[in-house]
């Protein structure tokens, strides 16, 4: 990037207030070896109303403990400091809103908010049941990846808000249009932010890196897993429609990695089930307004739907789909799971009936997505981007008016 383009994004940042004290020695202190959890808690207390929230959120069904947590040295105790530090960044983050002169039909902040906390709700989900990074670290990752988007709102409202647009009249991703017109993005912006708020390193590398991530990279070190698991939440978010960040755009990601104790296919499916609710009971501990229409959450296991896709990043994301309304996706080399009712094949290729299994059903739909994802001026391969909000429209139309009502959202 060149200089003068690093001077915008520096002009930019210098123009959001610093954190809070308080928060800012949290931080400080957390990532201290010197210090004490004393420290910290002594701290904490000192601003009596985020002591107050922290506790609030440390005892609500978000972390699911057994008994009170009545003082924040306690919370301490059963978060370690780097939990209760990243609650009391994510709460003080969360608090900022901008005052937008302009109404838009596609950015609302609260709107926004809530898609970042169901992608810190996935991360946190997905970490947990993945046993890998610290799903607190995970959750803050997801709160904040998309920051960068605010700043840009609220330091060139008009600009940004035809930018975003832009890129759903044009089913682009927000953050290549961004390159294009302002020669940087909402990443370079939420990365240097992240460092005037001393936001914690692996953090500020995943704001940074969230649309950089792909199959072909190796998942070797605790960062590759976060940043792995903010791209993989980013786009649950997006598929179950929860919030809405400015961009309905999902992109590739693997499915097919393994962990030491479980698949990320199985953790996606237990993330997805309780993801709406999750959201539901938390948002308005992160001073999210209210949203009342969610979708329950799904059960997986009484219905399935024939998957046959040949384009592998698209078959992640219909299945993805399919899971996050309690559809089980069941390919060729599967069997129907035993109780489930078929409803549909679902295909991106013509299919002869015959060719497929006996139990599965003639209702065949078909998704020609070849010329929207394989029209190209280069012979090169670009990244796979599909608007979900279509998809999940397309895709009601075509199942059985039985199951239609589960997938609006």
């Amino acid at each position: 990037m060149d200089e003068i383009k690093l001077n915008q994004i520096l002009k930019l940042v210098r123009s959001v207030p610093t954190l809070p004290e308080v928060a800012q020695e949290l931080g400080r202190l957390a990532g201290d070896p010197t210090s004490s959890a004393q420290d910290m808690a002594y701290v904490a207390e000192a601003d009596s109303g985020l002591a107050a929230q922290i506790l609030r959120v440390v005892n609500s069904s978000f972390f699911g403990f057994s008994r009170q947590i009545s003082t924040i040295p306690q919370a301490i105790v059963v978060l370690g400091t780097h939990g209760v530090r990243n609650i009391a960044l994510g709460l003080t983050v969360s608090a900022i809103h901008p005052n937008l002169a302009t109404n838009s039909q596609f950015f609302d902040v609260d709107d926004f908010w809530r898609h970042s906390l169901s992608v810190a709700i996935g991360a946190r989900q997905l970490a947990r049941h993945l046993v890998i990074c610290d799903p607190e670290e995970a959750f803050l990752a997801g709160l904040l990846h998309d920051i960068g988007k605010l700043i840009l709102l609220e330091s060139c409202t008009e600009q940004y808000l035809a930018l975003i647009a832009a890129a759903n009249a044009k089913n682009q991703p927000l953050h290549t249009l961004e390159e294009t017109q302002l020669g940087f993005n909402h990443t370079d912006v939420g990365f240097a932010l992240c460092e005037r708020w001393k936001i914690p390193e692996s953090v500020a590398y995943t704001v940074q890196n969230h649309h950089c991530w792909n199959c072909d990279m190796t998942i070797s070190t605790e960062q590759d897993q976060l940043l792995s698991l903010i791209n993989t939440a980013n786009n649950l978010a997006k598929v179950s429609g929860i919030g809405f960040s400015g961009n309905t755009s999902v992109t590739s990601f693997c499915m097919q990695a393994s962990f030491s104790y479980r698949s990320l296919s199985e953790a996606l499916q237990k993330t997805l089930e309780t993801l709406p609710s999750e959201v539901a009971h938390t948002e308005n501990l992160f001073n999210i307004t209210s949203q009342q229409n969610y979708a329950a959450a799904c059960k997986t296991g009484d219905t399935c739907a024939g998957v046959v896709i040949q384009n592998p990043d698209f078959y992640k994301i219909i299945s993805l789909l399919l899971l996050s309304q309690g559809i089980i996706p069941v390919t060729l080399e599967e069997p129907i799971p035993e109780g489930a009712e078929m409803i549909a094949v679902v295909t991106d290729a013509e299919l002869n009936p015959e060719s497929l299994p006996v139990a599965w059903p003639q209702n065949i739909i078909v998704y020609h997505h070849h010329e929207e994802l394989m029209h190209q001026e280069s012979p090169e391969r670009k990244p796979f981007q599909i608007d979900v909000e279509q998809l999940r429209i397309w895709l009601n139309e075509k199942l059985p008016s039985s199951v239609k009502e589960e997938l609006v959202q």
